[in-house]
């Protein structure tokens, strides 16, 4: 039986706030010094998982792309994409707002990133969608409201 719903986005919640608050301890570990065919950029990103469920072994992945200029002063926006079972990273981050968009077998910069503007979290949420992850099968036995909130 899986948790309430309202227990899971607590347990979310709180893992966000862990990952804000140590976003020092995160920056060695997680930093992203250049994606594949990614053009020069000054800005930093960001990828790792957090942990949300111990028990399972289940783990959300994000991708986290620093504000274009004056991060420290620059609000943050989380993106989770609707579904359930819709990629924040797939398709928020590289085909709608994120820093950069595929052509062929580049990236280019996105003219229309939110990153321009603010700090931009994406998570793949829920367990099982894109590369966040359970070693539990129970935790893939549905995706409905019932898990997602």
């Amino acid at each position: 039986m899986s948790p309430p719903p309202s227990l899971q986005c607590l347990t979310v919640s709180f893992a966000l706030i862990f990952f804000l608050s140590s976003a020092t301890v995160l920056s060695h570990s997680d930093l992203v010094t250049r994606l594949p065919g990614q053009p020069q950029v000054g800005f930093k990103q960001y990828s790792g998982y957090v942990t949300v469920d111990e028990k399972k072994h289940s783990a959300l992945f994000y991708y986290f792309a620093e504000a274009e200029t004056e991060p420290t002063s620059k609000p943050l926006v989380l993106w989770l994409n609707g579904g359930p079972g819709c990629s924040s990273l797939g398709v928020g981050a590289f085909s709608e707002n994120g820093p950069f968009r595929p052509k062929g077998s580049v990236l280019v910069k996105n003219q229309h990133s939110w990153n321009q503007e603010a700090n931009m979290l994406y998570l793949e949420t829920p367990v099982g969608v894109g590369f966040s992850y359970s070693t539990q099968s129970s935790s893939y036995e549905s995706v409905n409201d019932k898990i997602t909130g």
